[in-house]
């Protein structure tokens, strides 16, 4: 295995991929509250369910911004602490979306195909990215 000059496994591109992706969904966590002041379908998702007022969406979106940015740290900085935080978000992330199209009226009008690609990458994200922790454990400190 190739080691960098501080003696730990290079992170490789899947993984920096992966960091800057949970980072920009951490921000637009962050964001929720006001996203939704500005487009009534957008907002926080808990469990199938989307949060509709601005206190919602800053209480929910702001705590989940925070372990989305603990999870691209630790990623970014390759800690064993975070495969289970990897593990929870690759059980919550399809129980949230499976929950939220049974909640959902509205999606009868959106296209399979922009679900389906919406789902490669929802489930290859965090499904992904937990498997590959998992898998390369020997490489976290």
């Amino acid at each position: 295995m190739k080691t960098t000059m501080s003696g730990t496994a290079p992170r490789g591109g899947f993984l920096t991929l992966m960091t800057v992706l949970f980072s920009v969904l951490a921000a637009s966590n962050a964001l929720k509250a006001v996203q939704h002041t500005f487009a009534d379908n957008l907002g926080f998702v808990l469990f199938g369910v989307r949060f509709d007022s601005f206190a919602a969406n800053l209480a929910l979106g702001l705590p989940f911004a925070a372990l989305l940015a603990t999870y691209a740290r630790g990623i970014w900085t390759m800690q064993r602490w975070v495969i289970p935080i990897s593990i929870a978000y690759a059980f919550y992330v399809p129980t949230n979306l499976v929950l939220f199209w049974f909640f959902d009226a509205a999606l009868e009008a959106r296209p399979v195909a922009g679900i389906l690609v919406y789902l490669f990458f929802a489930l290859g994200g965090s499904i992904g990215t937990a498997l590959y922790l998992c898998w390369h454990h020997d490489r976290l400190h």
